[in-house]
């Protein structure tokens, strides 16, 4: 791959576009608050007016989460990220434990939220437009295979030409729900409170905004997106860690924003129907639709092309992604060597790219088909809550990879002989590191209810798998880790 041909603008966008704001905005604030209302509504049934306190906390976890890994990127520049990081503070098994883990989150946000999430909200908006889909159980599938294919071919075409186009839709869809967000706010001026974000909406009990935090940590998981690139990227050590602090500006100012824009603008007493499909599919459409006088048509069509782009330019940051961890991992003989083959037209990991959109299709057809199953004649329900169940199968697994970069980065720093400030990389980490195992405690403790419990514990199955396909490679296949983790700038 080519060095030094990307900028800071360019690892910018790779992360707030693998986070996908528009798509985030409509999708994470409408399941949050569904699993908020389904989780305990019954005691609680406005409590979703608390969701901008929720994302806000949510996103000081991640900050915290993301700290270990913007002073790691200062130091080391790897297409292999996080596995990189782990390798180089506790060895190669922790390290071929994060690379599988960090691949199958990679791959589970590609369809459940990349891939799923597109066609979820295509069925779900459709029908609010007043049109029927013929075959609906079935027509997901070719429309799945079509934009998985547009995807791919923009990945293939190359990082430089996917990231331009990717620059421009970002700064066009963050633009656009940071003005109508604000517009709400002063159209609503009169019902302006404080109270989205404390705990008075959910009876100031810290257990359930810590549930609904597991879900919602994962509305910022694009932080780190551009720690896959950094070997394409100039000037690396400075970029990367840059490109880190500027997308946890952009994306808590917009999602936050926009979320406490939407539940003002819905009501307090009216938050039992938000999530919910008793009023709508996702309640920003009907506030597009109805709340900006004669510019509503306008704004709502404009908003449905953006979320739907957005979706588009997730996946495709996503697919890079996860491409360019394969390829490292190929390179330094982790897996097959043929994954590593480059392009030369284009540049690009050419057998990666494919077998990332091969696998995708796979989960995305099997999962679909799976939850039509058990919701039969309700392809939306069915489709929306396969979308979930990989991103609540994905949260864990991510707790995993962020526990280890946090305890890898005091080792990493003391055998390279590097100053340690025992609060930056020690107390800090370990207050992470405290929290996720927390999130994930509480996650199993609270049960949640299906199908949301489901991914939990697919994800402790997961991890269980892992740990023995780890322990086989390390006491069996042990040539394979020779090399992992040593190829940085």
């Amino acid at each position: 791959m080519k060095h030094d041909q990307l900028g800071l603008r360019h690892a910018v966008s790779q992360a707030v576009a693998l986070n996908a704001p528009a798509g985030t905005i409509v999708l994470y604030v409408t399941s949050t608050a569904a699993l908020m209302y389904f989780t305990y509504g019954s005691a609680y049934p406005n409590g979703a007016f608390a969701i901008p306190l929720v994302l806000l906390l949510s996103l000081v976890v991640y900050g915290l989460m993301s700290f270990s890994m913007y002073e790691f990127s200062k130091e080391i520049s790897s297409s292999g990220g996080y596995y990189t990081f782990v390798t180089r503070g506790l060895g190669s098994s922790a390290g071929y434990f994060t690379a599988i883990s960090h691949v199958t989150y990679q791959m589970l946000s590609f369809t459940g939220f990349g891939i799923l999430g597109f066609i979820g909200f295509i069925y779900g908006i459709l029908p609010e437009l007043g049109v029927s889909l013929p075959f609906a159980n079935y027509l997901w599938i070719p429309v799945v295979v079509v934009f998985t294919a547009f995807v791919t071919g923009l990945i293939y075409a190359g990082i430089k030409p996917s990231l331009r186009y990717v620059f421009y839709a970002i700064i066009i869809e963050v633009s656009f729900f940071i003005v109508t967000s604000i517009a709400l706010l002063f159209i609503y001026h009169n019902n302006l409170s404080p109270a989205p974000f404390t705990a008075s909406p959910v009876g100031n009990d810290p257990l359930l905004v810590s549930t609904m935090m597991i879900y919602a940590i994962g509305t910022f998981v694009g932080i780190g997106g551009a720690l896959p690139i950094a070997e394409e990227t100039s000037r690396p050590k400075r970029n990367v860690p840059l490109a880190i602090i500027t997308t946890i500006a952009i994306l808590g100012v917009t999602i936050i924003l926009a979320a406490y824009a939407q539940v003002i603008a819905w009501g307090h007493l009216n938050m039992s129907s938000f999530g919910t499909t008793s009023s709508t599919a996702y309640p920003v459409l009907l506030i597009y639709q109805h709340d900006f006088g004669i510019l509503s048509p306008l704004l709502m069509i404009l908003m449905i092309i953006l979320v739907a782009n957005s979706y588009f330019t997730a996946t495709v940051s996503l697919g890079t992604n996860a491409s360019r961890v394969l390829f490292s991992m190929s390179r330094e003989n982790v897996i097959h060597k043929s994954i590593s083959d480059i392009d030369h037209r284009t540049g690009v990991p050419k057998f990666a790219i494919l077998l990332v959109a091969s696998i995708s299709l796979v989960v995305v057809i099997a999962t679909g088909l799976i939850f039509e199953g058990l919701y039969p004649n309700d392809p939306f329900s069915a489709l929306t809550y396969a979308s979930l169940f990989l991103l609540i199968l994905e949260s864990p697994i991510s707790y995993m990879i962020h526990i280890l970069t946090n305890t890898s980065l005091y080792r990493f720093l003391k055998r390279s002989g590097k100053k340690v400030n025992v609060f930056k990389h020690v107390i800090i980490p370990g207050i992470s590191t405290v929290t996720l195992v927390f999130a994930i405690v509480v996650a199993v403790y609270f049960d949640l209810s299906a199908p949301y419990i489901y991914g939990i514990y697919g994800a402790m199955i997961w991890v269980l798998v892992v740990i023995g396909i780890t322990a086989y490679i390390s006491l069996k296949k042990k040539e394979k880790l020779e090399l992992i983790g040593d190829f940085s700038l």
